[in-house]
């Protein structure tokens, strides 16, 4: 289908346009009224011509009519999308401002139209090319709130408060980009830990639970109702959770003592053992079962590392020799996060100390590959900054969503 959608800027110029000739009035072509467009076509057509289309180009069709911008954040469109398998991974970050304790979520648009150098690792004499990425700001009704959040499909929940226990539940749709409020917990809570299995999100702990409150509780997002689980008993009520996960239908978290514990989904029933934390190292993402991170790893050195099970040791990912300059001047504050199959990695970079000055936030996009030897690579497919920040902001929360 031939699709002629007119863009504002070029009618713009057509009505700047003086002294046209006849002969190039009479040659012009026929108006564009008797060309086909979506405009004339049923809604289920318009539906699935738009399903085809990647999100980035979203924002400009957008602007094309109100029925466009109705189509384009309609669940039709997203239930032809899946149907077709044209979703998309999106990266939504949180920034914080500890200057007036304040949120504001972004979320990273990547121009589909973008030119990448040949190459980001060898210094050439040339231009830089435009990469064209950048973050967007998405308009929230919570901007003092900063709970733990948690991706469940297209969705991105925020649990309990984050300076005060609360029950509130906040819910982000990436599809439309708008908010909305989901049942309120059955207690107040202050920065618990959550973790997604089944899509049914399980909430531990939290600041201030009274002893008399249920410790966790757990909330099935298609039936959008809360219940309260078994208690665990005062030892794991007591302790503090470091980090939570899901593997096989267990939900596990560990504590300063080394002890493992685990609620069993399907038995209902908790366990507890010590020394099983090896088994699961502390990482900042998982891609295609390993864990990578970004940072003061190993000797102090600057770098992006991956986590060899069999030799039970964090070893550097080769061949990012570039990413190491731009990172000198950071503040430690790294993301890394998975990305379709590649790594994402985000970090501010700041170089003064006026309160009044703006920090710059860069991010990158990393290919992977295991060589011969076992080692890991990494391409740098293109890296840029995204944003400019107050120096009081920091990066918190980096979520991937499936759109």
């Amino acid at each position: 289908m031939n699709i002629q959608v007119e863009q504002p800027e070029k009618r713009k110029r057509t009505k700047k346009t003086k002294n046209l000739s006849p002969s190039s009035s009479s040659s012009s072509p026929p108006s564009s009224s008797s060309s086909p467009s979506l405009s004339s076509l049923p809604d289920e057509i318009v539906v699935n011509c738009l399903a085809r289309i990647s999100r980035s180009y979203y924002p400009t069709l957008s602007l094309v009519s109100k029925s466009f911008r109705s189509i384009l954040s309609s669940t039709e469109l997203y239930a032809a999308r899946s149907q077709l398998g044209s979703t998309e991974k999106c990266l939504y970050v949180c920034a914080l401002d500890h200057g007036c304790f304040s949120t504001e979520w972004f979320r990273l648009w990547i121009n589909p139209n973008r030119t990448l150098p040949d190459s980001l690792t060898k210094k050439r004499r040339k231009k830089k090319k435009t990469v064209g990425v950048s973050f967007v700001s998405i308009p929230s009704p919570y901007i003092q709130s900063l709970p733990p959040s948690i991706v469940v499909g297209s969705e991105i929940y925020v649990v309990g408060g984050q300076w005060s226990p609360s029950s509130a539940v906040r819910v982000l749709d990436c599809r439309s980009n708008t908010w909305r409020d989901a049942p309120n917990m059955i207690v107040p809570r202050m920065f618990p830990r959550t973790c997604v299995h089944d899509k049914k999100i399980y909430v531990m702990g939290g600041r201030q639970v009274l002893e008399n409150e249920s410790w966790v509780e757990v909330f099935d997002t298609k039936t959008q109702t809360w219940a309260c689980l078994p208690d665990p008993g005062t030892e794991v009520r007591k302790s503090y959770i470091y980090r939570i996960t899901e593997i096989d239908g267990k939900i596990y978290f560990d504590n300063r003592d080394n002890t493992m514990y685990a609620y069993d989904t399907k038995q209902g029933k908790w366990e507890c053992g010590k020394g099983v934390i090896a088994t699961f190292p502390m990482s900042k993402c998982v891609i295609e079962n390993i864990s990578y991170s970004y940072g003061l790893q190993l000797q102090g050195n600057n770098g992006c590392w991956w986590y060899d099970i069999k030799s039970d040791e964090w070893k550097e990912v080769k061949g990012l020799e570039s990413l190491k300059d731009k990172y000198k001047r950071s503040r430690g504050n790294a993301k890394v996060v998975s990305f379709g199959g590649n790594l994402l990695l985000l970090w501010e970079e700041c170089t003064n100390s006026n309160p009044n000055y703006r920090k710059k936030i860069w991010c990158a996009e990393i290919g992977l590959e295991k060589r011969d030897g076992g080692e890991v690579w990494g391409i740098v497919e293109w890296v840029d900054v995204v944003h400019s920040v107050p120096i009081s902001c920091k990066l918190f929360r980096c979520l991937v969503v499936s759109v």
